[in-house]
């Protein structure tokens, strides 16, 4: 009877061993369509039998001894930190396509046609600086040209303050990662805890949400011996079994601009990470946007300067009998080219030259007022430039305002021009007409608030077309016409329409160089992919054929116990 048991105790082993056997198939070709799945492997081990009359020992048949998955970590790893090159590149690339659109001027409102279309103003200015419609259409040129520019800081710091946002949304989406990591560790390790096999459906889980995690951050990752994982993002761990560190985004004012950090929820410190998604919106919002801002200031500033310069020594075909500055003054008893004083483009030593006329003879009177900015003893300030006017002037009386601008009031019977002696042009070579905002066409500091003069606007024959205030002089507007070709010493020796250029340039060289990243690192992870799917992927041909040799060997067991109980009945049968 001892020889019947052990041999139906073979047949018991092969039936439960290749049924179990059937199921790891099963659950494989269930589970094709799923991309976290990792393929199974029933692992048979043979059995140990009990010994024969003749002394010998055949086995016991076989048992399923363990489920293997088929993994690489190693690759898991590499694949891993290639979703989160790929993810910041691709990031980069769409952010730059949205940024290209803000310089393409397709419809002809753009910055670039817009500095055109100023310049050739002031150029058919010249061939008719008496002509008010002529004068009318230059002054709307120079609102649309300095409309494009506020659009275009606009649009740039929209989309930075945008990237910056969806840095917030996805720490929140990370730190819930995290967390789910934590706690599949947790079930993990209780799981197998004196189990001979792995929970594979939860370290499934646990993959793949490493991989969504490896979108936001480039994480590493090691496994401890009772199977929950570390996960590092940079040098740091984030989870240790099971517990997570915790994420938060912190949003702090750099200037004008929002930045949001990623940092540790225990220790606040800020996590230095060099891939994933956040890494592509980091680099997008500081590099590609608000770093675009501070280029597109410094040409506003550069047209500010260049043509206010200019238009400040200029004439229109009215005198004044008045004129406020545009510029508000930080302070009034201090040196105007200090820091303190607050101007944006401070003046230097030199002089202006003031023409009195009085309205009854018609005699003009020239006056060159000296600017001492030359940082020796008492340095020019906004009051004693008005205390030296009034001393040397006669007909026009200088003033501070309430809101520290300087003001010129002609007398009853006076009115007054700038920038020549009557005779001839002579420049302010102090700039500090400009800096004060007296006669300039331009108001503002920079891109985020250029405007045209509103007393341009409300008086288009003060626009400044001559430089000796003649009839038929169109000097001034000559001037401001060749700076779309001359070089601006503020632009590092680039013309103005030329230094918006290069910024358009840069930003389409680093969407090409976006456009060649995402391709490069899309194809790296796509062969780690493949490499990936040939170790752990499901190949229904494969299963095909395991599912016929499981099934062929568990109808062999069954027959073969089949053949035993014959044999054990007949013997059975002979004993009675």
């Amino acid at each position: 009877m001892g020889l019947m048991n052990s041999s139906l105790q073979i047949g018991r082993n092969a039936l439960l061993s290749y049924q179990s056997a059937l199921q790891v198939i099963g659950s494989n070709i269930s589970s094709v369509g799923s991309p976290d799945y990792t393929r199974l492997t029933p692992d048979l081990s043979p059995l140990q039998g009990s010994l024969l009359n003749e002394g010998l020992q055949p086995g016991a048949g076989v048992t399923l001894s363990a489920i293997h998955r088929n993994i690489d970590e190693a690759l898991e790893d590499r694949v891993r930190l290639a979703i989160g090159d790929s993810q910041s590149a691709s990031t980069e690339q769409a952010a730059l396509a949205q940024i290209e659109s803000f310089f393409d001027d397709i419809s002809g409102a753009g910055v670039a046609t817009s500095l055109n279309t100023f310049f050739t103003g002031f150029d058919e200015l010249q061939n008719a600086p008496e002509d008010i419609a002529v004068r009318d259409l230059t002054i709307l040129n120079g609102a649309r040209l300095a409309g494009a520019l506020q659009t275009l800081r606009g649009q740039l710091i929209g989309i930075g303050n945008d990237f910056d946002g969806q840095i917030a949304d996805l720490v929140i989406q990370a730190d819930e990662i995290a967390t789910q990591v934590a706690e599949l560790n947790e079930r993990i390790s209780i799981s197998e805890a004196g189990s001979p096999g792995q929970a594979t459906g939860l370290r499934d889980q646990r993959d793949a949400l490493l991989r969504g995690l490896s979108e936001i951050f480039d994480v590493t990752v090691r496994e401890q011996p009772n199977g929950a994982i570390n996960v590092y993002v940079g040098n740091e761990a984030l989870v240790q079994g099971n517990f997570s560190r915790g994420l938060v985004a912190v949003q702090q004012m750099d200037g004008e601009f929002a930045r949001t950090t990623v940092r540790f929820a225990d220790t606040n410190s800020e996590i230095i990470s060099k891939g994933g998604r956040i890494v592509g919106l980091i680099k997008s919002r500081d590099v590609h946007a608000f770093g675009q801002v501070e280029s597109v200031d410094t040409l506003a500033l550069a047209l500010l300067t260049e043509v206010n310069r200019l238009h400040a020594d200029g004439q229109g075909l009215n005198p004044f009998d008045s004129i406020t500055g545009s510029v508000s003054l930080l302070s009034t008893d201090v040196a105007l080219d200090g820091t303190a004083a607050g101007l944006a483009v401070p003046p230097s030593n030199g002089s202006f030259f003031i023409t009195v006329a009085d309205d009854t003879t018609g005699t003009p009177v020239s006056y060159e007022i000296d600017i001492d900015l030359d940082g020796i003893d008492d340095d020019t300030t906004l009051e004693s430039l008005v205390a030296d006017f009034n001393e040397t002037v006669t007909g026009v009386t200088a003033s501070v305002t309430s809101d520290n601008r300087l003001a010129l009031t002609a007398a009853d019977g006076f009115s007054f021009t700038l920038g020549h002696d009557g005779l001839e042009a002579r420049p302010d070579t102090s700039g500090v007409l400009a800096a004060l905002g007296i006669n300039t066409f331009f108001t503002g500091t920079g891109a985020a608030d250029i405007a045209v003069n509103e007393k341009l606007i409300a008086d288009p024959l003060l626009l400044a077309a001559s430089s000796v205030f003649l009839a038929g002089d169109a000097a001034t507007a000559i001037a401001i016409a060749e700076l779309a070709n001359t070089a601006a010493g503020s632009l590092n020796g680039t013309s103005i329409p030329s230094f918006y250029g290069s910024i358009a340039s840069k930003v389409a060289v680093a969407g090409s160089d976006a456009n060649g990243a995402a391709d490069a690192t899309a194809a790296i992870l796509s062969s780690l992919q493949a490499q990936k799917e040939s170790v752990s992927g499901v190949n229904l041909d494969e299963e095909a054929i395991s599912l016929l040799k499981f099934e062929r060997a568990f109808q062999g067991a069954a027959r073969y116990i089949s053949v035993v109980n014959d044999l054990l009945a007949q013997l059975i049968a002979l004993i009675r």
